[in-house]
């Protein structure tokens, strides 16, 4: 029978490599936008029009995007949702990993004993 470790050592292997063939992505949505006017009595549809909207370092960015690319920009923002999830996939496993490997025993949450505080209510303590 393998060892755990070593079957978690493998998956983990196998995303880094799933990661490194993403060559080309890009973080952020890719919108469809698409106006429409009155001119002379007639609804005139304008676009469509393609914005990439993202945030990075704390901060926004739109770009518009030309028509004949979004495609292509679409495909490489699935790339970096798809990177995204294996990156938090390789985290759990090599969470997994340390834990098997220092033997730490998995602990409850809240497991610490919690000391109540002192009360400040200015009654006298029954004794």
């Amino acid at each position: 029978m393998p060892n755990p470790i070593d079957q978690l050592f493998a998956q983990r292997d196998a995303l880094l490599d799933q990661m490194k063939s993403i060559d080309r992505l890009r973080r952020g949505t890719l919108s469809r936008q698409v106006f429409t006017k009155n001119q002379a009595g007639q609804t005139v549809t304008q676009g469509p029009y393609f914005i990439l909207q993202s945030f990075h370092h704390g901060k926004k960015f739109s770009q518009r995007i030309p028509a004949q690319a979004a495609e292509r920009i679409q495909e490489q923002v699935g790339n970096f949702k798809q990177f995204q999830a294996l990156a938090d996939q390789c985290i759990s496993l090599t969470d997994q990993i340390t834990q098997l490997t220092e033997g730490l025993p998995g602990s409850k949450k809240n497991s610490r004993v919690r000391k109540s505080k002192p009360s400040n209510s200015g009654k006298p303590k029954a004794s």
